[in-house]
């Protein structure tokens, strides 16, 4: 079986296990009922400290912006602390913005995922998925593509000879692929990214059925850490 490695799987798998950053875990959240906005975790153990961290992001799907007061992040500065403590402080801090706005009300779906794990014969920088659970193929098929390109970086990235990338998503209906059309593309790549170095597509979220919502397509980033490479996660609301 011929195995195809992510840009993302590929860095990490380079690193040695003395000069390797820390692969944050993700879990969505959910939808608010009206679909106007979406909340997941990450979560994991710092590079270099070992101190358990956990992360909220609250999105505005219309806007695609976070919003104010998110994300909310913790880290626990106890080497016996874990990370199960840190999620449910960051979950804590968040609970009056998610419980305002009923966000989980609607789960969603977890259609697709593509962790850095899973090594497969499709490259990450491509997605096909299902937009509702079945157990049958039925409409609403369709196929992401990303693209990474040279971005301006900070200082911070020139010192540390980062090559910094930005990135576009594509998509199109799994019956014309070659109908492909762009969603999204960064204008700018912000500095909380970290100087980001590679991308990968590692799943898609769906609302619930009749929700209006978008589909939130979760990117993973590969980015500066303080020992190697850290990966963390993003999210992209896409209309189909």
């Amino acid at each position: 079986m011929r195995i195809t490695l992510s840009a993302i799987a590929l860095v990490l798998l380079s690193a040695s296990a003395a000069n390797a950053g820390d692969v944050a875990e993700m879990r969505p959240i959910g939808f608010s009922p009206d679909g106007r906005y979406f909340a997941f975790e990450q979560f994991g153990e710092q590079d270099g400290s070992g101190f358990p961290y956990a992360e909220i992001q609250l999105i505005d799907t219309e806007t695609d912006e976070y919003v104010p007061g998110t994300p909310i992040s913790v880290l626990i500065r106890r080497e016996e602390a874990s990370i199960g403590e840190a999620r449910r402080e960051s979950l804590a801090q968040a609970k009056d913005l998610l419980n305002a706005r009923k966000i989980g009300d609607d789960p969603g779906h977890l259609v697709a995922l593509t962790p850095v794990g899973e090594l497969s014969e499709e490259p990450t920088q491509e997605l096909r998925y299902q937009a509702t659970p079945s157990l049958y193929v039925s409409e609403g098929i369709h196929r992401l593509s990303l693209e990474e390109f040279d971005a301006k970086g900070e200082e911070l990235c020139r010192s540390m000879d980062v090559e910094v990338q930005g990135f576009a998503l594509s998509i199109a209906a799994d019956a014309k692929p070659d109908e492909r059309r762009e969603i999204y593309r960064d204008a700018k790549v912000p500095k909380s990214r970290n100087c980001p170095s590679a991308y990968a597509i590692g799943g898609v979220v769906t609302p619930g059925y009749g929700s209006s919502a978008p589909h939130m397509v979760m990117i993973q980033v590969l980015s500066l850490g303080f020992e190697g490479n850290n990966l963390r996660w993003l999210a992209v609301p896409v209309k189909p």
